[in-house]
């Protein structure tokens, strides 16, 4: 599962968490978490206890590992890299290659670096990173991964020609994004809304188009969150008004429901990973 390195750090997560979405900053305020051992064994067992964070990052490392584990990657960027957790992942997994995270997010760059000295990963580095403005250095990458930051742009076309430009010839991109039009199976999830969102999603064929359009060829194209993934999610999302006792307690279930909807072809999903690479 992942997040389990985050495991003495319960605050960053909490950090994180509230910035989900608006009703998670209440639970966030009045569900201070202790750092306290039975946390630390919960966290390094589970990972992080967020039913949306597991299911974009199994997606993400089954993808990843089927198309791109046996490729010569030298070179990674975390565009949008949060709390690094799919940097640390990454230069785990590409023990060879330069992995840099880079965001806007100061606090955050700065826990990422603090972090990365701390477990002494060596082939990764943090740094300030506008996706929105054209590349001016001469970086450039084999990988760019960039999970549910385009729905945070306005130009997301104009990202996607950034990351055409940061990509060597024939490296690849991995996008993960929500999708519009979502269908809920609770109605009082029914107008989910991000309040960080300037488009609350692409329909996947949209997204494809406009990859295409920017000179990538689509590798893989899946929808997410499909009916397993999106119930687990809704039931997480519902159980952390409850506490996060009660949301701790049903997350190991969740999970496990969440974990099958990997096994299908899914339609109506609430979010699109898409794998496309640089012709």
């Amino acid at each position: 599962m992942f997040g389990r390195i985050y495991s003495k750090y319960p605050e960053i997560l909490l950090s994180s968490f509230s910035q989900m979405h608006d009703s998670y900053k209440k639970v966030a305020k009045t569900k201070r978490i202790n750092n306290n051992l039975f946390q630390s064994i919960y966290l390094s067992f589970f990972g992080i206890p967020e039913i949306g964070f597991q299911v974009r990052s199994l997606y993400f490392e089954k993808i990843i590992n089927q198309k791109l584990k046996h490729r010569k990657i030298k070179s990674i960027l975390d565009a949008g890299s949060g709390i690094g957790t799919y940097s640390f992942w990454l230069a785990k997994s590409y023990p060879k290659a330069k992995v840099y995270g880079g965001d806007i997010d100061q606090e955050k760059l700065g826990f990422s670096t603090s972090f990365a000295k701390k477990l002494n990963v060596k082939n990764i580095s943090f740094g300030y990173l506008d996706v929105t403005r054209k590349p001016q250095g001469k970086d450039r990458y084999n990988l760019i991964v960039s999970i549910d930051v385009l729905e945070h742009i306005e130009n997301y076309k104009k990202v996607l020609e950034n990351f055409y430009t940061l990509l060597d010839p024939g490296g690849y991109v991995y996008i993960h994004t929500p999708q519009l039009n979502q269908k809920r199976i609770f109605k009082s999830l029914q107008k989910w809304e991000h309040e960080g969102h300037v488009h609350e999603g692409y329909l996947p064929q949209d997204l494809k188009k406009t990859l295409e359009q920017a000179g990538f060829k689509i590798l893989v194209l899946k929808e997410t969150f499909g009916f397993f993934g999106k119930l687990a999610w809704e039931l997480n999302h519902m159980s952390f008004k409850k506490g996060f006792l009660f949301s701790g307690l049903t997350y190991p279930l969740l999970y496990v429901i969440a974990s099958i909807d990997l096994l299908f072809d899914n339609n109506n999903g609430l979010g699109t990973a898409i794998l496309a690479k640089k012709k």
